[in-house]
């Protein structure tokens, strides 16, 4: 059997399991049958055969497929940290669309995503290892605000993937908070031989938990509420804006972040189906907005 096969098959048993799937070997069996993967016509996956394929899962993937043996049925064993769980939903993911496309080639043509490419990527491994040794690296860099590249030296604390590109967050010696920089403004990346300390309280997960994407500031966390109409209030049930976000009561929601520049976009990306009711200061910036798009359509004010 083909590399290929295999994976696809570990694929295979990943998806039968997710999202909090307890399955008996029999019923796995069953399912296997049926399967398109299944191009031999076998009416069980042998005994060793499956071991094998647990084993190579939690190799590949660091997913452990446990047994319950009171009930005789497969699960997946979740004892990872949020932000590490996220991590693998999106390889897996990224995983088994591949694997579903090229099951189905010949609805490929019926089959339509957004042409969007994903910004940085070229980077990534030089980044990481950096990041893995605790060495600080040289960029040069141009964001859309500076006129010309720039070469300096950062210490690279994380990356973080939003809005279809990669951001490293770090620490620069001419900045006394953390940054952030879009890997696809990046024109180089070196390793130095330089090492740095990475904080003993630095995590992550909870630095960007405050955040809504792709924008950091100084300012503190907020509550944000608004009203839905009946039109956007199950999408903010099904597409939560934000982690942070709760249904306070039918159609009103309450989100504790800070209010970044990306965040007050997307609220206004979403126009007349929501309200802001608090706090005061953005429910009166969004109704001077509103006031000046009315008096710009009305022919009263120029653009």
């Amino acid at each position: 059997m083909t590399p290929t096969n295999l994976f696809n098959r570990y694929l295979w048993l990943l998806e039968q399991l997710s999202p909090n799937r307890r399955l008996t070997k029999e019923e796995i069996d069953r399912l296997w049958e049926i399967s398109t993967l299944n191009k031999s016509g076998e009416k069980v996956i042998p005994r060793r055969t499956f071991a094998r394929m647990r084993d190579a899962i939690e190799e590949l993937f660091g997913i452990r497929i446990a047994c319950d043996r009171s009930a005789n049925v497969y699960y997946i064993a979740d004892n990872l940290e949020e932000q590490t769980r996220n991590v693998r939903k999106f390889l897996l993911s990224a995983f088994s669309v591949n694997h579903l496309l090229r099951e189905n080639r010949n609805l490929m043509p019926r089959i339509l995503m957004d042409n969007v490419s994903v910004g940085g990527n070229t980077f990534l491994e030089d980044i990481t290892a950096a990041m893995r040794d605790n060495r600080r690296i040289a960029i040069t860099y141009q964001s859309f605000e500076m006129q010309k590249s720039r070469e300096f030296e950062v210490c690279p604390y994380a990356l973080r993937y939003a809005n279809h590109r990669w951001y490293l967050l770090a620490k620069a010696d001419f900045h006394t908070t953390l940054r952030l920089y879009a890997l696809d403004r990046m024109s180089s990346v070196a390793a130095t031989n330089k090492t740095f300390s990475l904080p003993k309280d630095f995590d992550a997960s909870d630095y960007f938990s405050r955040f809504f994407g792709a924008m950091i500031t100084d300012a503190g966390v907020e509550t944000i509420r608004l009203k839905a109409n009946d039109f956007r209030t199950p999408y903010l049930r099904s597409l939560p804006l934000h982690h942070s976000q709760k249904e306070i009561r039918p159609g009103e929601f309450e989100l504790r972040l800070v209010p970044t520049p990306d965040f007050l976009q997307a609220l206004r990306s979403i126009g007349p189906d929501i309200e802001i009711t608090h706090p005061k200061w953005l429910r009166e910036q969004f109704r001077n907005e509103a006031r000046t798009l009315m008096k710009r359509y009305d022919g009263k004010e120029l653009p």
